[in-house]
Formats: C-alpha cells, structure tokens, sequence
C-alpha cells in the first residue's frame, strides 16, 4: 500500500531503573496461538478495585495490527504488585478476535460489581447475541470467571448502549445482586441524550423516544 511503514511491534516493559528489561513481551497465548503481538497501546492506566481506593491494578490495553477497516485484536492485561518480590505480575489476561463487532473487557470501576471485569464476545450461530463473562478476583490470586451465559443483547439490534451495560441487570440479577422492581443500573458514561432507562426482556435501553 503506498506510504504504508510498519512502525514494529510493542513490548510491555515495567521499568524500575534506568537498566531497561522487557520481560512481559506480548505474543501469541494459549487461548488464541494465532493472535498477533502488539503494535498499539490503547490504554494504561491505575485503576482500583477496592470500594476505598485501595488494591491497585495496572491496567493496559493494546490493540494488534489493524485491517482496512480498523479491526484489531485487543488485549486486556491487569498488573498487581508483588511487594515482596518487588514486581508486577499479570493476574488478568483477555485477548478478543476483532474489535469491530463490540468485544469488550471491561474493568468495572464502580458499583456493586467494581474490580471485576466483564468480557463480551458475538456468538458464533444464530440468532447472534453476545457470550457475557464475569470474572473476579478473590485475595491475592488470579482472576477467575465466575459467570457466563448467552447474553439478550441482540448483535446489530440499534441499542445504543455498551453491551455490558445493556446485560447489566441480568448480570447482577444471576449474581444475586439486583431484582426485577429494583432502579435500572446506570451506565458509567451513558449515551448523550440518554435521560431515561428502560428494560425490555431483560436488556436495558436508553429511551430515546420518550423525550
């Protein structure tokens, strides 16, 4: 393609001294043999997982080389620090096929669900929805899924809602914590114009139609 250069692709490197070692280099996983190594970094990040502040993860996410249309791989990695082995070591990693579809980890930063992450893929047959789950992290030890199910939210269906936010109510409510009659949760950056929530067999929507 003309005036296309391959800039090279990224390593993660955590850096303590000016002696620089990359150690954590991306690659392909066990979970995809195939995906390729990273050559974008689309976010890095210190988020927290306790209601306090507390329980710092590193969050990075980086994107593989992308097609004519922008699709790429994303890999989602969460960092904690070993204070006794003085470093970081991954306890979270989430490689999705694609971008352009709405996969999605998410790190929840607030809420009954916050230093979980929700994962959301297509499925693979029809009628075409989305494969939700949920994995969290107990102590000191890796993240480890706790949920999944063949999500409502329908591929294509115009929802203007992320899917995790529109499986939000059936996700707390198979987690025991949400029920029908209770107030809808609302997203962490809600669509512009989105002043009212609905539910619609078991999906939650933005009413548009109602201003």
């Amino acid at each position: 393609m003309p005036g296309f250069t391959d800039p090279g692709a990224l390593a993660v490197c955590l850096v303590k001294t000016l002696a620089v070692e990359c150690s954590e280099k991306y690659g392909p996983t066990k979970t995809y043999p195939g995906t390729n190594t990273a050559y974008a970094l689309r976010t890095a990040k210190v988020v927290h997982a306790g209601a306090r502040e507390n329980a710092p993860l590193l969050l990075l996410q980086t994107c593989s080389t992308s097609g004519m249309n922008g699709n790429c791989d994303i890999r989602t990695v969460l960092y904690a620090y070993d204070r006794g082995a003085d470093r970081f070591h991954p306890v979270f990693v989430n490689d999705t096929r694609g971008s352009n579809n709405n996969q999605d980890a998410r790190f929840v930063e607030h809420g009954p669900l916050r230093g979980d992450v929700i994962v959301n893929y297509p499925t693979g047959h029809a009628p075409y929805a989305y494969w939700i789950e949920v994995y969290a992290r107990r102590g000191v030890g890796d993240y480890t899924r706790i949920l999944r199910y063949r999500g409502h939210t329908g591929y294509g269906d115009g929802n203007a809602l992320a899917v995790a936010d529109s499986e939000m109510p059936e996700i707390l409510r198979r987690l025991g914590k949400w029920q029908l009659g209770d107030t809808l949760p609302v997203p962490p950056q809600p669509p512009k114009g989105c002043d009212r929530l609905i539910l619609r067999r078991g999906v939650e929507w933005c009413d548009f139609a109602s201003r």
